[in-house]
């Protein structure tokens, strides 16, 4: 049975091979590039205090046109489970050579185990590999934007692609044992995982913890900046604790804030940034920001993992049981 596995899926398991190939060249050839720029931006930003923002503008007006990458690389996992998975039961019922390995003295649920256990090695592997290699060059990046948990980021890094590559291809198996169709398994697989990829992220993410709160005065930095905290939301309140804006934006009327900061003009374009920021400090304006802390970067990834670890779990079941009582 190993042998003859390997005989049918020997040609997805190169074509596999060869993407995650292409893949590490490019990363080669970029990486580099991208790491020798970081260093002069980590030595300034090793200093306390150091104003670096002119150094990580610069770094990211370099290296934003490899924004392209993202959504490459984001459906990998998927690729496998559409293209390893979907076809592996399905092809075999829709051609009919199920049952010649049943005749061979061979059970079901071993001829069924044997496929699902080797191409599930080959996958987690496979995605491992990728995995390593998008974290080793994304590095550089990821700590010059100081954001862990940002969509191609979180996603593309750690052991969540080996997971999602698993659930993919769970998924997969489970749709061709049921629709018993290739092309059709493939669409539903690759429509599936997109759905409950966003549940996951949009919904689930943001509350695998309670989130935190801190509030500081608006010309002050965040003293949680530097730390790789995932910021949910962010909100302007005035001295009484009533909401006067989100996201950090806050509008004013230029005569009202006259009359509470003399200095300012009450005309349209009152002063410049700093006097109103200096104005809305003394008034007691504070931001409060909601947020997961970077610490808890690695516990999410064990959460999101066993998700979709368990879910690509029960779905191998349920492939197991269509194949022992539903495919004949």
């Amino acid at each position: 049975m190993i042998w003859l596995t390997w005989r049918q899926h020997r040609a997805q398991a190169l074509a596999t091979l060869i993407g995650i190939g292409a893949i590490g060249v490019l990363l080669l050839i970029t990486g580099p590039r991208i790491a020798s720029a970081f260093h002069e931006l980590h030595a300034c930003l090793v200093v306390p205090g150091q104003d670096c923002s002119l150094l990580r503008e610069s770094f990211d007006q370099r290296f934003n046109g490899l924004g392209f990458l993202v959504p490459v690389f984001i459906v990998v996992p998927l690729l496998m489970g559409v293209f390893l998975g979907a076809p592996l039961i399905a092809r075999e019922v829709e051609q009919g050579t199920h049952r010649l390995a049943w005749t061979q003295s061979v059970t079901r649920g071993r001829w069924a185990l044997t496929k699902i256990g080797l191409v599930s090695a080959f996958t987690v592997a496979a995605a491992g590999l990728f995995a390593w290699m998008v974290s080793k060059w994304s590095w550089p990046l990821v700590a010059a934007s100081d954001d862990r948990f940002g969509f191609g980021v979180f996603d593309l890094r750690g052991i969540t692609p080996i997971a999602y590559a698993m659930f993919a291809l769970a998924l997969g198996t489970a749709v061709g044992a049921l629709v018993r169709k290739t092309l059709p398994a493939m669409a539903i697989t690759l429509g599936g995982f997109v759905a409950v990829r966003a549940v996951v992220e949009l919904l689930l993410r943001p509350r695998y913890l309670p989130a935190q709160t801190i509030s500081y005065s608006f010309l002050q930095e965040s003293p949680r900046a530097g730390l790789g905290d995932w910021i949910l939301r962010s909100r302007v309140f005035d001295p009484t604790g009533h909401f006067v804006s989100s996201n950090g934006n806050i509008s004013v009327n230029p005569s009202v804030l006259a009359q509470a900061c003399p200095g300012i003009p009450s005309t349209p374009g009152f002063g410049g940034k700093d006097e109103v920021g200096r104005c809305l400090t003394r008034l007691g304006v504070k931001i409060v920001d909601t947020y997961q802390p970077g610490s808890r970067y690695w516990l999410f990834q064990g959460i999101e993992s066993a998700i979709f670890l368990l879910l690509a779990a029960g779905l191998v079941v349920l492939a197991m049981w269509l194949i022992r009582r539903r495919i004949s």
